[in-house]
């Protein structure tokens, strides 16, 4: 019978592994695990009609046209799917990705996207892609090498803010 979860609903559940959204969910506030970094799945049962995950544990919307939220304990390599078109705000904020590709298809993004993602090292744009916003790589750390297709054309003031260790930067095209 659960129909909504709210903004922030479990913000700092630093113990939460996994977490299923029922089919019943209509609804979903903005960053409803923030800081839940033990989190390693976002699963969503098949019949929901308004979101859907990956194999990864990542949210979406139903038709994976926009980004929700990464579960905080995401490792590894990531590549966001070709049919997202929009990325919300914080959505990979301080997971544990190493690296990740980020498709053309992506025509919207929120702030923060990868702010405090302290394992990220490195970061492929593919062609496409058009505006790298505000605080996207703040504080990423590791972060130390990024392509950027020749199709971006504005990088919002402190995208890289604290990259300390952004070492190469390519422009390609």
């Amino acid at each position: 019978s659960l129909t909504t979860i709210g903004h922030m609903a479990f913000y700092e559940c630093v113990g939460l592994k996994t977490i299923t959204i029922p089919a019943s969910v209509t609804s979903i506030g903005e960053l409803p695990f923030e800081f839940c970094f033990a989190l390693t799945g976002i699963h969503v049962a098949e019949d929901n009609a308004y979101f859907s995950s990956d194999e990864h544990g990542v949210l979406f919307n139903k038709e994976k046209t926009v980004l929700l939220e990464a579960p905080g304990g995401i490792t590894g390599a990531y590549e966001i799917p070709d049919t997202v078109t929009s990325i919300a705000a914080f959505a990979f904020e301080e997971s544990s990705i190493a690296s990740v590709v980020i498709p053309g298809s992506v025509q919207s993004v929120g702030g923060g996207i990868f702010v405090r993602c302290f394992e990220l090292t490195e970061v492929t744009i593919e062609p496409g892609f058009t505006e790298i916003g505000g605080e996207m790589f703040s504080r990423c750390d590791n972060l130390t090498s990024i392509t950027i297709p020749e199709t971006v054309t504005k990088i919002h003031m402190t995208a890289f803010a604290g990259a300390k260790s952004l070492a190469e930067i390519r422009f390609e095209g």
